[in-house]
């Protein structure tokens, strides 16, 4: 860090913030025409240079992501690295580009913050683009966060004297609160979405108030958890508290203006058409996204096709969806055939048929075939997904919750990219509120079932999911000393927001990452059904494949495919994923937070004689 501070000069900051900026997301600054001398008086002297800060910002995040792989929720051919950490030494790596470009992007945004003094007038257009700025530095902040905990906070743009160049790490409870307050800035000084001057795309009131509610819930319920766990990585003296009052001040906040306004899709597609939107600019409930325009070559490479090949959900992510009649399956009347996947699907909350590809569907290349760049000999055919060709690891639950619906001729598209949206701060709020021990009724009304009315699925009924007699366990992701109503959020939050990359996370702000990982060997599917249809000719080739196919898709235990007990084990290659093998694993007095880079550390040591701590487990 000490290296950025010392040697980015501000013009270059100035400059390489601005250049950076994607044609179809905001204006690019001419930069032949910036003075500093006469720079930041007037509003559009704001805009121009916070416009640079938003691709730092404004990163492809893929709906359906393998950023969730290694976890209990996703499941590919080859096994996540962040879990398998059995043989790890903790020497930590000489650099980490996450701690040294976020100190360069904060840096940047320090930079017009402390310019605000030159401003002529702090008029509505100024504040839009300052509480940008303050919303942007409170994103990098919580990044550094989330991966290392406590670091060392500074909002001024130091020069090659200053003191606080070498400042030592300043306390997760810290950095936590300075983001907290950023994001009052930000909600104080941004407009709604497409309001005064908040227009599309840019960050608005809503975002910071959702964003509010995920730092408020995650060191809240951090502190909480850790501390009741008495873990290496808890805060001394502190249970949350604040924090997740914090994240219900901004939920209350954002639930008065935006109430019961969220994205519902087409009928039987509600929840499906809400990842396939090619300009969030209008859709209800999507606060802050990336928008594309491939007609300017400024494309992502959208991870809904490929995911579709890339991976699918594990068996313990299917069981964790309710049956259809609102009750986990052990207190259900639901009847169903296990056997049968289109069966399984059907008896359970709809968002279940709107994120796996169902055989009920029919066959998937009818569907999908035409949308995504693959060659046609090599498409997935019929109405279960090919686990023998180049497209292994699925595990039988095909993806299909963001899986394009429109056609690109290349590995790019013009989708938009969601970063924020209204269900996970609707989430978050409950979360707290049930935390705190405060949650009632109407708050789930006004927060939960919101989101489950998209979908037409059964509500949230606190006196009932209290009453069930329901054995909630801590491997499973759940809290057995909670309420059933506080479990029952988190199932909430693992179905409405999986494969977007928060299960990690919860995990380890639930401080139970160990509980969960260690040990765990995923299945997928049931893997009769697939038997049944694969190795029989006459089926295979009525869905499309050719005669020359046949052989190469059979099945063949022990070979192509295996199983443990009943399930699909797509891992079986690997001798961790055997009957005796070890499984995942995290060191849980290391794996919670990353090491602090080591150049970094003995900088600290040779030009300040400054010791920078290192994290717990790593050396």
């Amino acid at each position: 860090m000490k290296r950025i501070l010392l040697y980015t000069i501000i013009i270059t900051g100035l400059i390489f913030s601005m250049s950076a900026c994607d044609d179809s997301i905001l204006d690019k600054y001419p930069e032949d025409a910036m003075s500093d001398a006469t720079f930041f008086t007037k509003a559009a002297d704001f805009k121009t240079y916070v416009n640079g800060l938003y691709n730092n910002v404004l990163s492809n995040q893929n709906i359906v992501s393998s950023a969730e792989n290694g976890t209990d929720n996703f499941l590919a051919e080859d096994p996540g690295s962040n879990e398998m950490q059995h043989s790890n030494s903790g020497a930590a790596s000489e650099t980490n580009g996450t701690w040294n470009n976020r100190y360069s992007y904060i840096r940047q945004v320090n930079y017009v913050l402390n310019s605000q003094d030159k401003l002529v007038e702090l008029d509505d257009e100024a504040k839009q683009y300052i509480g940008e700025a303050y919303f942007i530095r409170a994103w990098h902040y919580f990044i550094l966060l989330h991966d290392f905990g406590g670091v060392p906070y500074i909002d001024q743009v130091l020069g090659t004297e200053s003191e606080e160049l070498f400042k030592t790490r300043d306390s997760r409870d810290f950095v936590a609160t300075k983001i907290i307050e950023d994001l009052d800035k930000a909600i104080d000084y941004l407009d709604w979405k497409n309001e005064g001057f908040a227009t599309a795309p840019r960050i608005n009131k809503q975002s910071a108030l959702a964003f509010k509610t995920r730092v408020g819930l995650f060191e809240g319920s951090w502190e909480y958890y850790h501390g009741q766990k008495n873990t290496t990585f808890k805060v001394d003296g502190a249970d949350g508290t604040n924090f997740l009052n914090a994240a219900v001040e901004a939920g209350e906040m954002l639930i008065a203006y935006q109430g019961t306004k969220i994205y519902k899709g087409r009928a039987g597609w509600e929840y499906y058409d809400l990842f396939n939107q090619q300009d969030y600019s209008g859709t209800k409930g999507v606060f802050l996204y990336k928008h594309m325009d491939y007609g300017l070559d400024v494309f992502g490479n959208h991870g809904a096709g490929g995911s579709s090949y890339g991976g699918g959900l594990t068996k313990s992510a299917v069981d964790n969806y309710l049956m259809a009649d609102g009750k986990p399956e052990s207190v259900s009347d639901v009847d169903y055939d296990y056997t049968q996947l289109a069966n399984l699907i059907a008896a359970r909350d709809p968002r279940m048929d709107q994120t796996l590809y169902s055989p009920a569907r029919g066959n998937f290349a009818d569907y999908a075939g035409q949308f995504i760049p693959v060659a046609p000999e090599n498409q997935t055919k019929g109405p279960y997904q090919d686990i023998t060709n180049s497209f292994t690891g699925r595990g039988g639950y095909k993806v299909f919750k963001g899986m394009r619906d429109h056609y690109v001729d290349k590995w790019g598209d013009n989708q938009d990219e969601i970063m924020i949206r209204y269900a996970e701060a609707l989430l978050n709020y409950a979360e707290a509120k049930a935390m705190l021990g405060s949650i009632t009724q109407t708050d789930i009304d006004k927060s939960v079932n919101v989101i489950r009315d998209r979908v037409g699925m059964t509500h949230l009924n606190m006196a009932e999911a209290n009453a069930w007699s329901v054995t909630y366990s801590v491997a499973q992701g759940y809290d057995p000393a909670a309420s059933n109503i506080l479990n029952e959020i988190r199932r909430e939050r693992r179905v409405e927001l999986i494969l977007e990359n928060y299960r990690r996370t919860d995990l380890k702000r639930w401080a139970i990452y160990e509980d969960v990982v260690n040990g765990y060997k995923p299945v997928g599917a049931y893997y009769q059904e697939f038997e049944d249809f694969w190795n029989d000719d006459e089926r295979v080739l009525a869905a499309g494949y050719a005669q020359s196919q046949l052989a190469s898709l059979k099945l063949h235990l022990g070979q192509n495919v295996d199983v443990r007990g009943e399930y699909m084990n797509t891992l079986f290659k690997n001798a961790d994923f055997t009957e005796t093998g070890r499984g995942y694993y995290i060191d849980p007095e290391r794996d919670y937070l990353e090491a602090i880079p080591k150049k970094e550390i003995d900088f600290y040591e040779e030009k300040g004689g400054v010791t920078l701590e290192q994290n717990p487990g790593w050396f």
